[in-house]
């Protein structure tokens, strides 16, 4: 047994051989993670005592989880239960499940099944058949409490956790879902020797004394807890033979949903890591793709900031490659891993990768940036991508960039089209920063300190104008997350108390700086693209468009000057 996984309604825990790790998803949704070094010698693969092992140890590791999802979930309970001690709190759920579990015995498994069997056969002196009738029923009757806690919206999340452990058994691709019920999963492995045994152990009967009873029928048990586990192990070993234990294993699995995936995934690769990497020595030195994966997850998870194209950007920036480069690299020297692991660690505190690099891609090049500048955002592509497709129809094509910032759009659209491109800032400092990068990448940009139209020549005019102005309403700036209040220059957030202001102040002269049917592009936040339409309809602007970023979201307006204003 090299790892153990144990199911709650919340999470999972896993042991290894150095250690155990929980992760369990709070009421809030952020995943809560606790580990603990912790040496495990009687994990083994001995026949007869791994059965023994992995059921004991299991009933213990269920209950110590559910001590530690129960401490998560008092968190959000009245403070007078929040201040009871942990010793007691343990007490009171061990005492209630006792009080349960001898109630339902007593009534269930003893009363019921009694009286039925007379029922059935009447004053039969039959003691096998009898025996027989009452193990049968008292199979089907926990068969029926099984399926009904079934509907149980928590023992819902409890078996969609336990068939993730049937996923990442798999060994499956990260993003596939492949969902099998699987012979040795714990609660398939208890639910079973729970059924057999109680079958068994009445069948037989014994009828001798009370202790010498309870000594037989605790012999029987434990060979029914060891002779379990090797059946049912030897169904594993089989695909086609393994189908069988769905008898017993869909009571207690049910299929996952990504949420529970990503924790169990989570989970096997944080036991992998911490086994080989920390101790055991790496193959060739490295340290493997995976393991890297594992800690960066666990690491920005935690910190409530996982993103996978954040984790793909570290690694290909520290590698010095393309992203489709960098998922080539399987393992990484020591020295990779710690430059890696330090950006992690900055990104978790909430510095943008933009921050923690000084630079960002965009459209295919490189940008130098920094806090006089907004770093651009990918869907920001989407307007460069519109103006370059726009201006290929037009020849000398001459285009403006309003609050050009770091340069991004602007030396973006000279890069790929042959427009002539002019760009303005009020900040002379975002334009030394976006000088910097039409050096940096070869291109030709005139840039010109202005606030808006006012640098500008009354008479000249342009084919194209575009811009990203700052569009967040004032009173929403507090409210932004604190990488972005604490990293991007106000000046390019505040857009005024409705966020329109930049909107109206470029709309109302932008006539006068267009040429014939010349267009005008403005990349806009969530919800803005009806009222700048209303703005730009009011000006003289017609054949107003709306164009949609990756998440359905309005992002982007295309208009043309009518020249009737």
């Amino acid at each position: 047994m090299k790892y153990l996984f144990f199911p709650t309604n919340i999470g999972i825990r896993g042991y290894s051989k150095k250690r155990y790790i929980s992760i369990f998803v709070d009421p809030n949704g952020k995943n809560r993670i606790n580990t603990k070094a912790q040496k495990h010698n009687f994990l083994t693969n001995i026949p007869v005592l791994r059965g023994l092992i992995y059921f004991f140890f299991g009933i213990y590791a269920m209950f110590e989880s559910y001590a530690e999802t129960m401490k998560i979930q008092a968190e959000n309970l009245s403070q007078e239960i929040h201040r009871m001690s942990n010793k007691t709190k343990r007490t009171l759920i061990y005492f209630f499940c006792f009080i349960v579990a001898i109630t339902f015995s007593l009534l269930l498994l003893g009363y019921v099944p009694s009286k039925l069997s007379f029922a059935i056969l009447g004053e039969s002196k039959n003691f096998l058949l009898r025996n027989f009738i009452i193990a049968i029923i008292k199979v089907f009757i926990l068969f029926i409490t099984m399926l009904v806690l079934r509907f149980i919206p928590t023992m819902q999340e409890l078996y969609k956790f336990n068939g993730a452990i049937n996923v990442i058994s798999e060994n499956k691709a990260n993003n596939e879902i492949s969902f099998k019920h699987k012979a040795l999963n714990f609660l398939n492995y208890f639910v079973f020797v729970f059924f057999l045994s109680t079958f068994v152990i009445t069948l037989v009967g014994i009828r001798i004394s009370f202790w010498a009873n309870w000594l037989v029928n605790l012999a029987i048990f434990l060979g029914i807890v060891t002779l379990s586990y090797e059946l049912l192990w030897l169904l594993g070993k089989n695909s086609k033979l393994e189908k069988a234990c769905i008898i017993t294993s869909f009571l207690v699995c049910m299929k996952p949903n990504t949420t529970h995936v990503e924790v169990a995934k989570m989970l096997n690769a944080q036991l992998s890591m911490k086994d080989n990497y920390y101790g055991e020595k790496m193959e060739n030195g490295k340290i493997p793709l995976s393991t890297l994966l594992a800690e960066m997850q666990l690491k920005l998870t935690k910190a409530g900031k996982y993103d996978k194209s954040d984790v793909d950007w570290i690694i290909a920036t520290v590698l010095g490659k393309n992203r489709a480069e960098a998922k080539l690299v399987r393992s990484f020297d020591e020295k990779t891993y710690r430059e890696i692991m330090k950006a992690t660690e900055q990104r978790a505190a909430g510095k943008p990768l933009s921050a923690i690099f000084g630079f960002v891609d965009f459209y295919g090049m490189r940008f130098t940036v920094n806090k006089k500048v907004l770093a651009p955002r990918m869907e920001t592509e989407i307007l460069v991508e519109q103006v370059i497709k726009a201006s290929e129809g037009i020849k000398k094509c001459e285009i403006l960039d309003i609050g050009t910032g770091s340069g991004a759009i602007s030396i973006s659209i000279a890069k790929n089209s042959p427009a002539k491109v002019t760009a303005v800032d009020i900040s002379k400092q975002a334009l030394e920063v976006a000088m910097q990068n039409a050096k940096d990448n070869g291109v030709k940009v005139d840039f010109i300190e202005s606030d808006l139209f006012q640098g500008l020549k009354k008479s000249k005019k342009f084919d194209i104008i575009v811009s990203n102005p700052p569009y967040i309403p004032t009173e929403e700036i507090e409210t932004l997350d604190e990488e972005v209040k604490k990293y991007d220059p106000k000046l390019a957030l505040d857009g005024g108390k409705d966020g329109l202001d930049f909107y109206r102040r470029i709309i109302m002269d932008a006539g006068q700086h267009l040429k014939k049917d010349g267009l005008i592009f403005f990349e806009i936040g969530k919800g803005q693209f009806t009222s700048v339409k209303k703005i730009l309809e009011k000006n003289g602007f017609i054949d107003i468009q709306g164009l949609k970023d990756y998440n359905k979201i309005y992002r982007v307006v295309k208009a043309k000057y009518g020249n009737v204003k």
